[in-house]
């Protein structure tokens, strides 16, 4: 599984490089003259969290929406390259207070807690949780899961979620063990992120899994990027590039590729 799903991030990724490589080539052409030094944005993220950020070893490269994404963004800043600094979750907000990055995008839940040591952009993604199952599974809202077993990745903030409708929730390693154990009917449910969701039954289980429903209760927090406390003139340079570059044909490319023309 998860040899496939590097296969499928680094073709999405492929064609994004092809295509500004072109730009790069056309420019490069039309000017003949040499290069000025590029501008380098560092950016801090955990690479082990896909469909948004993954690092694939064979090519050394890191990959996903939010890689993507933060590519896109800093095309719209004036930067011509971006550094990608791995660090573990505990580290990333620690990355940033250090100065060893400018800015932070791993998937983060923005809330009071952590308003409180960095700054937050406007959400890039909203932030809900859906109840998946079998395709044939005659569900239609979170109720059913009452009293099933359900699978949720250990040390997430669905388990919370999950227990409020049962006592037999089973941790999993990961968001692909969560799903297995659905496929493999050890579990009935499982209880994840929406755009995790969207991701994996898209690109590779559109016909064995479905969502069945958004759990009513979710208050839809928003994901964003983070930057040192007080760090406005960065904060207030990707807003700005946040709201040109969600309006660009090429966004609405790269979020369905990764979410499916599910809805939107």
């Amino acid at each position: 599984m998860k040899k496939i799903l590097s296969i499928v991030l680094a073709i999405m990724c492929l064609f994004a490089f092809t295509g500004f490589i072109g730009e790069a080539d056309r420019a490069n052409v039309s000017g003949r003259q040499e290069a000025p030094t590029k501008k380098v944005l560092r950016v801090g993220t955990d690479s082990a969290s896909p469909p948004f950020a993954y690092y694939q070893e064979a090519s050394k490269t890191h990959i996903g929406f939010d890689i993507e994404m933060m590519q896109g963004l800093a095309g719209e800043m004036g930067y011509g390259r971006v550094e990608f600094v791995q660090t573990g979750a505990d580290y990333l907000l620690t990355s940033l207070q250090d100065g060893k990055v400018d800015a932070v995008i791993s998937h983060m839940t923005v809330t009071d807690e952590q308003r409180s040591t960095v700054d937050f952009t406007e959400p890039y993604l909203d932030r809900s949780s859906v109840v998946i199952a079998l395709s044939g599974t005659d569900a239609h809202s979170a109720d059913a899961m009452k009293d099933k077993r359900i699978a949720v990745v250990a040390g997430s903030t669905y388990m919370n979620q999950a227990k409020a409708y049962s006592g037999a929730v089973v941790e999993c390693g990961s968001t692909e063990e969560a799903l297995q154990a659905v496929l493999d009917q050890k579990v009935d449910f499982a209880v994840m992120d929406h755009y995790t969701a969207r991701f994996y039954v898209a690109n590779f289980y559109k016909d064995r899994l479905r969502l069945v429903a958004e759990l009513p209760d979710d208050t839809k927090i928003g994901v964003g990027i983070a930057v040192a406390k007080g760090n406005k003139e960065m904060l207030d340079k990707l807003n700005a590039a946040l709201q040109n570059y969600r309006g660009t044909a090429a966004y609405y490319q790269m979020k369905r590729s990764y979410f499916g023309r599910l809805e939107e």
